[in-house]
């Protein structure tokens, strides 16, 4: 009686995870993934070879397994990829368990064809090695796209913590700025800042630039569209922080500000920012010398 390929896989499946166990798992554990404990990759191993068995044993001899969003199979290697992107020194591990398991069942391929002669053997091959190519490539989508997510993650918290938009006093805020300011910056940066204005009521909004190495057409732009919101939000801007070099810069480019309020530095930003909402800073009297 001819055995299949599903058949034979199944019969000699404890051998196969035996075999799987001692190539990734040695004595020492220098194989396993830095993400698991010896225990927690034998699970993840079998629970991977026995969703693989099962949609090679469902499918038609002469179809291809469906790899659908929902299965066990591709949910389960979406978990072996967000396991795997908290830690980016393993990054190909999903995929080098699934080429080693790929190699180990070609070999069972080849040991079952010599049973079975009234069959090929180069079909089960090459089914085999196909279905292995569609679960590598979306194990690869998977950690892209989970890794992507990631970054762009820690971009706007980065992005967040650069653009700080700081209550100094009642209707007075400050908006210090460090780093490049690009076309995606400088979009953020509008935001926070007219949300803050509008939540605070604020009457004067100090930008600090100090912290910004180059200062150029774009950036300038970017600055005067971000003043021009805020305008519109009934707040006046007092600018602080360009440096000499940055004003030569500005003025070789024929860039103006309009009537925007200048200062050379931050202290004397936020004393016009005081001077303008009618406020000022006073020594405390000491009461031991009236």
């Amino acid at each position: 009686m001819t055995v299949s390929l599903s058949q034979h896989l199944q019969t000699h499946r404890d051998e196969i995870l035996a075999e799987w166990f001692a190539k990734w798992l040695p004595a020492d554990n220098s194989g396993q993934p830095g993400w698991a404990s010896p225990a927690q990759t034998r699970h993840i191993m079998q629970t991977l070879f026995d969703q693989i068995l099962s949609a090679l044993t469902t499918a038609p001899p002469d179809q291809l397994p469906d790899l659908d969003e929902q299965a066990p199979l591709c949910v389960h290697l979406r978990h072996l990829a967000a396991e795997q992107a908290r830690n980016p020194e393993q990054a190909t591990d999903p995929l080098r368990l699934l080429f080693s398991l790929r190699q180990l069942l070609l070999r069972h391929v080849t040991a079952w064809d010599r049973k079975s002669e009234t069959l090929s053997m180069a079909e089960p091959m090459l089914r085999l090695d196909r279905y292995f190519d569609r679960i590598a490539l979306f194990a690869f989508n998977s950690i892209l796209s989970l890794r992507d997510r990631h970054i762009s993650e820690q971009n706007l918290s980065l992005m967040e913590l650069s653009t700080p938009v700081l209550r100094l006093w009642h209707q007075i805020l400050l908006l210090p700025l460090v780093g490049i300011i690009d076309t995606g910056r400088a979009r953020q940066i509008a935001d926070h800042l007219l949300e803050a204005i509008a939540r605070h009521e604020a009457r004067v909004t100090v930008i600090d630039l100090t912290g910004v190495p180059i200062i150029d057409t774009s950036v300038a732009q970017h600055i005067m569209k971000t003043i021009d919101a805020a305008r519109l939000l009934g707040s006046r801007v007092v600018l602080t922080g360009i440096s000499p070099e940055g004003a030569q810069t500005l003025t070789k480019l024929g860039i103006r500000f309009g009537d925007v309020i200048c200062r050379a530095s931050l202290r004397a930003g936020i004393a016009e920012a005081l001077m303008i909402t009618g406020k000022r800073i006073t020594a405390m009297e000491d009461p031991a010398h009236p």
